[in-house]
């Protein structure tokens, strides 16, 4: 199975690539559905202006920025796929299309990105093209910078995974729901996520909480616990999305009868 917001991610190897160029957009219309991106503790102090941070209910329990309440709707991704102004755009997002890949044995990265982004030309791409992926042999502009973000990201997923195995062994995360209440008094649910239990966080040995200070991860469990009140804030996205929506008179038809 392909990581989220991924169709089909293939490896960049010059000797197959060497005519291939990004497909470039401006839009996150790639990522309109999804309604909760991984998130990387270096991005929890940004992220937790905007969304709640909670942590996946799955075996790996990695931290999650909540983007959506219900279907498959981005309340941070408009009709015309503009991420919404002012608002923080994870690094998993900005990542796409390129992602990491690592082999067997090896702690090398290796840049993949997904299929449908890369357009193979039938000539040499231009020096000048800003899109290529390859000079020759060697991994043009674009691609480096690609690369070292995707390491840089790979680092920081990785001091994610120690916070977080911290946070199990502890047994501090624990599965919780949010009930939501519309303003026309309709209901649903939110639930497949789990929070640190503040109780059994503040009861941790003192050496524990002195060693977890020192690694700043109890900053990290404060914003993530702060972040919370922005649940308000997608029930106020939603609203205004479902009223918008509601605004827009049904579209006409032009088609004439078969009768007429």
């Amino acid at each position: 199975m392909s990581p989220l917001l991924y169709e089909d991610p293939v490896l960049l190897r010059g000797d197959l690539h060497k005519h291939a160029a990004l497909l470039a957009s401006e839009s996150y219309q790639f990522a309109a559905s999804i309604v909760a991106v991984p998130l990387n503790i270096s991005e929890f102090a940004l992220a937790a202006r905007c969304y709640p941070i909670v942590f996946a209910d799955t075996e790996a329990m990695l931290p999650l920025a909540v983007t959506g309440l219900s279907g498959l709707s981005n309340l941070f991704v408009d009709g015309e796929g503009r991420w919404s102004d002012g608002s923080y755009v994870p690094a998993y997002v900005r990542r796409y299309p390129f992602l990491p890949v690592t082999t067997p044995g090896s702690d090398a990265l290796m840049l993949a990105i997904d299929r449908p982004r890369l357009v193979e030309r039938s000539g040499t791409v231009p020096e000048d093209e800003p899109d290529r992926l390859f000079d020759g042999d060697k991994a043009s502009p674009l691609a480096a910078r690609a690369l070292d973000f995707c390491e840089r990201y790979h680092r920081d997923h990785l001091r994610t995974t120690a916070f977080v195995t911290a946070l199990r062994e502890r047994d501090l995360l624990e599965t919780r729901r949010a009930d939501i209440r519309l303003p026309d008094q309709s209901q649903f649910r939110v639930d497949g996520f789990r929070m640190i239990d503040r109780t059994k966080l503040r009861a941790l040995p003192d050496d524990c909480l002195g060693d977890w200070f020192r690694k700043g991860w109890l900053d990290l469990a404060a914003l993530a616990e702060a972040s919370q009140v922005n649940w308000q804030t997608l029930l106020d996205r939603h609203a205004a999305r479902a009223a918008a929506t509601a605004e827009v008179p049904p579209r006409r038809s032009t088609r004439k009868r078969a009768d007429a």
